[in-house]
């Protein structure tokens, strides 16, 4: 059993969530997660799961707003083969791979009504069905959840309130961060950058890091934090001032760059939101050809196996392709080929910080 928390606590609101966590760690009931998008909530499960009794097993993550109320059945509880057409075998569900361990049904607030009511049989015994089966099964597993609804307010119109009287045993609300969480947020994740894109930086330079960046805005919460401090050492250029490589970095960031580049429309096609989400599939590919594996690229940007799947699936990008350089590489260069027309304005803005 790991013996550090992850989750970043210096506000009186978030050391206290994270008392509260301490405290559910040390139970076995279900937990249910309250913040908003972004503010740490899958930090705090794996570290309940980490603390607890059940650390030695599994801690798996089930994506609620990823999943169709058909998909939702055979993910969590399996099928056998023949259940429906393209079931060519049998599959174990999420709930059988977790057993002795805990489950986290992240966002739970988007679940189908009917899901909620498969969910709420489940969590009553532990047994369940496999779709298509003829044999019931039981497990031993806990529940973690999480969601940036109010559930309370939508209880039997969204939200069943049998389903969420049974997952609220103990409920934690993660506030967003404050200033405060922000500068110790940053020291933590630029420690991180630094280790992964092997640029040494200084005490002095991670505390100036931690300054600025916690005077930012950030409506993504730690989410959108450490994508700016991730940019940070992507521009970051030991000849210039923190200052310096800061701007440049916030330069990437062209959704706040709009009305510049409108003044400047003639010299280059004006920047759309779909550029600025090209940016991103660039560093998200950049990772996956450092990891190799869906597994290991969800560990380095703390995403859920299910986001990282459904990301290369967007990209058009099968698992198994993580391992071909040259599959990746082309899907890199299509991308970069598509972003040419903005090659100058990209460099201009950069130039300008």
């Amino acid at each position: 059993m790991t013996s550090s928390w992850r989750f970043v606590a210096h506000s009186d609101a978030r050391r206290r969530a994270l008392q509260y966590a301490k405290q559910a760690a040390s139970a076995d009931c279900s937990v249910l997660i309250v913040g908003p998008t972004g503010a740490g909530k899958d930090i705090l499960a794996r570290d309940i799961h980490q603390h607890s009794r059940r650390s030695k097993h599994r801690l798996i993550t089930v994506n609620c707003a990823a999943l169709t109320q058909t998909l939702f059945e055979s993910e969590l509880f399996g099928h056998v083969r023949g259940a429906y057409t393209g079931a060519t075998a049998s599959k174990r569900g999420v709930v059988e791979l977790a057993s002795g361990g805990s489950l986290f049904l992240d966002e739970i607030g988007e679940l189908p009504t009917e899901a909620q009511a498969k969910l709420l049989r489940f969590l009553a015994d532990g047994s369940f069905w496999p779709v298509g089966g003829c044999e019931e099964k039981s497990v031993d597993v806990r529940i973690l959840a999480a969601t940036n609804r109010d559930l309370a307010a939508g209880l039997d119109t969204t939200f069943r309130s049998d389903l969420f009287f049974r997952l609220s045993v103990f409920t934690i609300v993660v506030p967003p961060p404050s200033r405060d969480d922000l500068r110790g947020l940053t020291r933590v994740l630029a420690l991180e950058m630094s280790e992964r894109y092997r640029a040494a930086a200084s005490a002095r330079e991670v505390s100036a890091l931690g300054e600025l960046a916690s005077s930012g805005v950030y409506r993504g919460n730690v989410r959108e934090l450490r994508n700016a401090v991730e940019r940070y050492f992507l521009v970051r250029d030991p000849e210039r001032t923190v200052e310096e490589n800061w701007r440049a970095a916030c330069a990437l960031d062209l959704l706040a760059q709009q009305g510049e580049l409108a003044d400047d429309a003639a010299a280059a096609p004006q920047i759309q939101p779909q550029e600025i989400e090209k940016l991103d599939d660039l560093l998200f590919l950049k990772c996956a050809r450092e990891t190799r594996s869906a597994r290991e690229l969800s560990r380095r940007m703390n995403r859920s196996l299910p986001y990282v799947y459904s990301r290369l699936a967007k990209l058009g990008i099968k698992p198994k392709d993580l391992q071909s350089a040259d599959s990746l590489e082309r899907t890199s260069e299509k991308i970069r080929a598509s972003l040419a027309p903005y090659r100058s304005t990209f460099l201009r803005l950069l130039k300008e910080f």
